[in-house]
């Protein structure tokens, strides 16, 4: 089943619930019905079939919402199958719905069913099938490549949730210059589209011959079982495939940082989760040239992640030595790679080695990678400061602030979690709503420790961390953003302030309250359609906001790297004395306007030794 929290974050119609939390309920964002769109479903449909349903404000039916599809004959309830993407959810077809309608097109009509309530209903047209034959009219022949995804054409093909089909190969393989084998081997196929009848994919497995280069020659039958109990078996077709060894296209991309992500496009590639005896390595041979230290011969292998027979991923992973990170790979921090690159394909005790290929690349500078995970809670704080449509808006804002304040250094923000680093390449700071410790605060790293040389590049400033309470301190960390409110002498929360709360500023009140006040800020506004001092007046309070939520996580993000006094004592965590404008020094002692960049306010900067030792870390 899926929670209610999952279906708040993926099933919402809107980008900002796209990132959520497992313990706050997702947000409501309008007090309207939901409403179904579209629904895409194959043809026809059987048992097992999946309707795609897309549209909107979904989050507010509830937990196990189901899927009510009414015909002629009566209603038929579909469960829950799967979540896709915002406003997307799939349901099962069910026995009891085909046999309801029957073979044949009917009209019908589908409601959405939760907890907290219903769609609007919606008229669609159904083809629905009780069985169906597998036919097979074209089959991949020519030069192929290992694991290539050939393409059948035919009719019948099956989703994986409607039954199975097979393409049973039989015939002889000979390898080039070698010995011939007989052949006779079934191989699952896909559907080449989610709703596909008349294309499907088969992966043109080393079953069809071995390790080495060669040729398969031969016949391909396609057989069937659908979910419901039948079964049907297609006419053969001839098949002639020469098998080609392993090749490198390119590898991307040419610099590199600290365990981010190295992708090799090629063919011919082996391994997988179902094929334990296969691997792919690419061999490095040439010369290292590292910034610290002379040149030298460099010949290494890199044991390589398969993905698929076109694609590997290596990861460039970093390991400390002498309380500084270098590439366990080259032994260095920085350097450059000139040489070739060559494949390797094995399986069991044989192996093919493909051409090599000229390949140079750069070890750069480590990058701080920084993913802004924006919480439920966060979003359901926004209609405090007035400021609820500005969902979907405001969460860029803050990531340019953040960069903004770190310019100067090596430091990448991104709203989404990053597909080209490895999970030890990149922290998390999680930007939510109330403080769960109890006691308003704006922001806490609750890493462990003063990271000195940021030697973790993978601290989650978020959550809970036993190990940091174990040290007797707030044990959850993250941004607060509805801490914020106690800058206003109303801060209008319906709770008691706590005793640690920042005295009232006038400052806050003058931005804030004009949206604050009974007149929220409409989308249009945010986007700076209408009056032009209601926008202006609307613009300055979303960028005070973005900033100061930019400002508190810079900051925790700068415990996070070491800062402050980098050099100083492990447990001193804020400037040893304060300056205006200083990231660094106590929140106490940092006044609303610099904290939303306000003019008059010196800018927010790095002070003291902190710019150097980030210098030294995550300079160029």
């Amino acid at each position: 089943m899926y929670s209610q929290l999952t279906l708040g974050v993926a099933l919402a119609g809107v980008l900002v619930l796209a990132a959520g939390c497992k313990t706050d309920p997702p947000p409501t964002v309008l007090n309207e019905r939901p409403e179904i769109l579209d629904i895409e479903a194959p043809a026809p449909v059987l048992e097992g079939s999946l309707l795609r349903v897309t549209g909107f404000r979904f989050e507010a039916l509830g937990p196990d919402p189901y899927l009510v599809v009414d015909g002629s004959s009566g209603g038929d309830a579909l469960s829950l199958e799967s979540v896709g993407g915002p406003g997307e959810v799939f349901f099962k077809v069910t026995a009891e719905l085909v046999t309801s309608l029957g073979a044949g097109t009917s009209s019908v009509e589908a409601v959405l069913h939760g907890d907290a309530g219903v769609s609007v209903p919606f008229p669609f047209s159904l083809e629905v099938a009780t069985t169906m034959d597998v036919d097979l009219t074209d089959a991949p022949s020519g030069i192929v490549h290992y694991n290539d995804e050939g393409i059948l054409r035919g009719a019948g093909f099956l989703a994986p949730t409607e039954g199975t089909v097979t393409a049973h190969f039989t015939g002889t393989f000979t390898e080039d210059g070698g010995s011939s084998r007989p052949i006779d081997v079934s191989i699952p196929v896909l559907p080449a589209e989610r709703t596909a009848r008349d294309r499907g994919i088969v992966r043109l497995t080393t079953a069809l011959g071995s390790v080495h280069p060669g040729v398969f020659e031969g016949t391909v039958t396609l057989e069937s079982s659908l979910v419901g109990g039948g079964r049907s078996t297609s006419t053969a077709e001839m098949v002639s495939l020469s098998f080609d060894g392993p090749e490198l296209f390119s590898i991307a991309p040419e610099a590199l940082s600290l365990e981010q992500l190295v992708f090799v496009s090629g063919a011919g590639f082996l391994g997988g989760p179902d094929e334990l005896d296969e691997a792919t390595i690419v061999r490095l041979a040439g010369e290292f040239d590292p910034e610290d230290g002379a040149a030298g011969s460099f010949d290494e292998e890199l044991v390589m992640t398969w993905v698929s027979g076109s694609t590997l991923i290596a990861t460039i992973h970093a390991e400390e030595r002498s309380n500084e990170l270098i590439s366990e790979l080259f032994r260095s921090r920085r350097g450059t790679f000139t040489g070739s690159a060559t494949p390797i394909v094995i399986k069991g005790s044989d192996m093919e080695v493909g051409p090599s290929v000229p390949f140079s690349f750069t070890l750069g500078q480590v990058t701080q990678v920084v993913f802004m995970r924006f919480l439920p809670g966060f979003y359901t704080s926004l209609p405090f400061f007035g400021l609820e449509a500005a969902a979907g808006e405001i969460e860029p804002l803050v990531e340019s602030r953040i960069e903004s304040i770190y310019s100067d250094w090596n430091i990448d923000v991104r709203l989404t979690a990053p597909e080209d680093f490895s999970p030890n390449g990149y922290s998390t700071v999680e930007v939510g709503g109330p403080d769960p410790n109890g006691i308003g605060l704006f922001g806490y790293d609750n890493t462990p420790g003063k990271d000195i040389n940021n030697i973790r590049l993978f601290d989650k400033i978020g959550g809970a961390n036993a190990e940091t309470q174990e040290d007797g301190y707030q044990g959850y960390g993250g941004v607060f953003v509805e801490s914020m409110l106690y800058f206003s002498s109303h801060p209008d929360l319906g709770i008691p302030a706590p005793g640690s709360r920042p005295d009232a500023d006038p400052l806050f009140d003058e931005i804030f309250d004009p949206v604050r006040t009974g007149h929220p800020a409409t989308l249009g506004e945010i986007r700076g359609e209408g009056d032009g001092d209601r926008v202006n007046a609307v613009r300055r309070a979303l960028e005070a906001l973005a900033s100061m939520v930019g400002e508190t996580t810079a900051h925790e993000l700068g415990h996070s790297f070491g800062l402050a006094e980098p050099f100083g004592p492990p447990t001193v965590f804020h400037n040893s004395f304060d300056d205006e404008g200083c990231l660094m020094d106590n929140g106490g002692n940092r006044p609303i306007g610099e904290r939303t960049a306000q003019p008059g306010f010196t800018p927010t900067h790095l002070c003291h030794s902190s710019p150097g030792y980030l210098d030294g870390i995550l300079g160029d």
